[in-house]
């Protein structure tokens, strides 16, 4: 959790001289179907948060969004990769009728510039040095499987994830319950616990200053 901590002051303090150059970017989705998510750290070098959700009524496919951002240091621990994708996606890139099997198919080749951001940077954690460019290429392939061994309610929950000049925040109000997930990120095998469920009347909102 430490060294966490510290990541985030890092990126707040090398990342945020970028904000002067860079034009406002600000979009913002209303969520309000199914979604499905999975928070995972497979080592203590590395974390990644996905979040994929429809943006309309139960049962609609007419627009989807995600939110997917990844941690991970080098062997030595020098420097740090950071993986941003956020924003819209097409609506048939995230499928399944109900909570029981949804699945995300998504090509990064599809990401519309102009509703979504997609960019990978690494920050030299000795001398502060930060590079960012395009984000990866490749698909995302995901299954997950609603099991039922626990069932949770978010009535309020509202949260500000903040990297350098990059904002993220979430209201959420939903119906949850635990599933499973497997597939492949960019070509490497994931799989482990997950949260699927309906999103009422929720958001996200992005902005890059």
């Amino acid at each position: 959790m430490k060294r966490w901590f510290v990541v985030s002051l890092l990126c707040l303090m090398v990342l945020a001289p970028l904000a002067t150059s860079a034009q406002t970017t600000h979009f913002k989705f209303n969520q309000d179907g199914e979604f499905a998510s999975f928070t995972q750290s497979t080592d203590p070098s590395s974390s990644l948060t996905l979040n994929v959700s429809r943006n309309a009524s139960t049962g609609s496919a007419t627009s989807a969004s995600i939110n997917y951002l990844s941690f991970n240091f080098n062997s030595d621990f020098t420097s740090l990769t950071i993986v941003q994708i956020v924003g819209a996606i097409p609506a048939d890139s995230f499928s399944g009728q109900n909570t029981q099997n949804l699945a995300l198919s998504l090509d990064m080749s599809q990401l519309d510039p102009s509703t979504s951001v997609s960019q990978t940077c690494t920050l030299d954690v000795i001398t502060f040095d930060v590079t960012c460019g395009a984000g990866p290429t490749g698909s995302i392939q995901l299954n997950f499987r609603e099991n039922g061994v626990t069932r949770t309610r978010i009535l309020a929950l509202g949260e500000e994830i903040t990297v350098g000049p990059f904002t993220t925040r979430i209201h959420q109000r939903s119906d949850n319950s635990s599933a499973t997930f497997s597939g492949t990120i960019f070509g490497t095998p994931v799989s482990g616990s997950a949260t699927v469920g309906i999103n009422h009347n929720s958001s996200m909102e992005y902005i890059r200053n």
